[in-house]
């Protein structure tokens, strides 16, 4: 039996039930691995003037110590900078008011290793508590903690780099991400792990009803975008390309919320689309499976990923895919094969991918086949967690400085469809 504390700041909570799922389902199928878990959520700290704000009353509600799922949780009130330019402090202030209650943990129920996801500031701070307690520190990289967040100042590069170098064993979501953590912290060793999907709640449902179920008509086109309204997520650029398509009784179905809502909602009556749009809000994660056996198609249009959990989602569902070449989509979205890639930013070429695929139904079924059929094999959270749980007991039998346990500098490469 292994004993994990998982460190994140992903993680459902009362006011935000959606947020880090992938998080939860990746413990659900380790604990089918022989492995327990504590998890520790650090959340805001919210001064008294600024609780008003609609961006923090997620957070004012305090969770109080529970169980998820069986998992205990924690969630200490954490004082966090806005912002991201200050994220190198983040870490050490998190592991400062961490190390009491990871203290009382060992002395309750023992951890054999900590696992952190993202670098800034769970790795960080786990990096400390793993120090001071004698305690190997795994980490996962999961996009933004690498893409966005090294780039905003030299110190949040300078935390990311120390935090990088000084954990036991890294894990990465795509090999496109494996690369950049090489550019920032030499070639050190960094294992590869998709993150994946549960076949047995995602998988093809007959349309019709399901359409019904979500109270939406049953004729028609559905083009479908589940995801954070947010600048990342380029959906303003799906929004022209849709405006630009010619086909008739065809929908746009934005499943999802975040800042950019109003905008978007604007955007769409600007370019006279917003009628046959629908902005559908955000949904539980247990609904997710309802809406991409619904639509036609899936796009995402980012500008940036490292790896994102609708793609094995979707592949499960059997749903065609068209996605920009980013992150690590091209590694499992071949184009013509697997699904569609498009480059980032190119309205036009969006358009004419989703005429091809809208247009062409027998070719996207044959696409989508293909990819089901590689992701049952490849991107499931138990392939994920046969991967995850080698690397924790080949930790503590290695448990020694960073770096010392190295099997090769260079990820695996995961067959490709």
């Amino acid at each position: 039996m292994v004993k994990v504390l998982v460190l994140t700041e992903w993680f459902p909570i009362p006011g935000n039930p959606t947020a880090g799922v992938f998080v939860l389902e990746q413990m659900r199928a380790l604990r089918q691995q022989n492995v327990e878990f504590e998890v520790i959520c650090p959340i805001p700290w919210i001064p008294g003037l600024l609780r008003r704000l609609p961006s923090a009353q997620k957070y004012v509600a305090h969770p109080l110590p529970s169980s998820v799922d069986g998992f205990a949780v924690s969630f200490p009130r954490v004082p966090m900078f806005p912002g991201g330019r200050l994220m190198y402090l983040s870490g050490f202030v998190q592991y400062l008011w961490c190390r009491r209650l990871v203290r009382r943990m060992l002395k309750k129920t023992g951890i054999n290793l900590i696992h952190a996801h993202a670098i800034l500031p769970p790795g960080f701070a786990a990096v400390l508590l793993g120090r001071e307690f004698n305690i190997p520190v795994s980490c996962t990289a999961h996009g933004s903690d690498i893409n966005v967040q090294p780039w905003r100042n030299l110190a949040n590069r300078w935390a990311t780099r120390w935090a990088l170098r000084r954990v036991h064993r890294l894990f990465s979501v795509s090999r496109a991400l494996a690369a950049k953590i090489y550019a920032l912290a030499g070639n050190r060793q960094v294992e590869l792990v998709y993150n994946g999907a549960d076949p047995q709640r995602f998988r093809p449902a007959q349309k019709e009803q399901v359409r019904t179920r979500l109270g939406l008509r049953a004729s028609g086109k559905l083009v479908l975008f589940l995801g954070n309204l947010v600048p990342i997520k380029n959906v303003s650029l799906l929004l022209e390309s849709f405006a630009q398509l010619a086909l008739p009784d065809v929908r746009l179905c934005l499943v999802g919320d975040g800042e950019l809502r109003a905008s978007l909602e604007a955007r769409a009556k600007e370019l006279g689309i917003f009628e046959h749009c629908l902005f559908a809000g955000r949904c539980p994660h247990d609904d997710v499976p309802l809406w991409l056996s619904a639509a036609d198609c899936l796009v995402i249009p980012s500008q940036m990923e490292g790896f994102p959990t609708i793609l094995p989602e979707a592949m499960l569902c059997r749903l065609p895919i068209i996605a920009t070449a980013v992150g690590g989509i091209p590694e499992v979205i071949l184009d013509g094969d697997t699904g569609v890639l498009v480059p980032p930013g190119d309205a036009a070429a969006l358009a004419r991918a989703l005429g091809r695929v809208l247009g062409s139904p027998e070719d996207a079924d044959a696409m989508a086949a293909r990819a089901h059929s590689f992701a049952r094999e490849h991107l499931t959270w138990d392939a994920n967690a046969q991967l995850v749980v080698s690397v924790y007991h080949d930790m503590l039998r290695s448990f020694g400085p960073p770096g010392t346990s190295l099997l090769s500098p260079v990820p695996p490469q995961l067959p490709l469809p």
